[in-house]
């Protein structure tokens, strides 16, 4: 199975989600929400993806992480 592009990010995600909000009503489901937005969301050759703490508005976080979009594309194999 291979990972989505943008898996790493929702690990960084997790990982601050349960360093730091784990006592905040909701916390993890901000993961799934976040997920589905990157899975359905289109996003440019050459853009930058950030995505930052969901709980800001709460606390003073200021935990961010960042991701650039490449398109590359692979010669397919054709079936003979």
């Amino acid at each position: 199975m291979t990972l989505p592009w943008y898996w790493p990010l929702i690990q960084d995600l997790r990982k601050h989600i349960e360093d730091n909000h784990l006592d905040l009503r909701g916390a993890l489901d901000e993961i799934d929400y976040t997920e589905e937005y990157l899975h359905y969301e289109k996003f440019a050759d050459g853009e930058d993806v950030s995505l930052t703490c969901p709980f800001s508005i709460h606390c003073s976080c200021d935990w961010k992480v960042t991701a650039h979009v490449e398109f590359k594309l692979v010669e397919s194999k054709s079936k003979e």
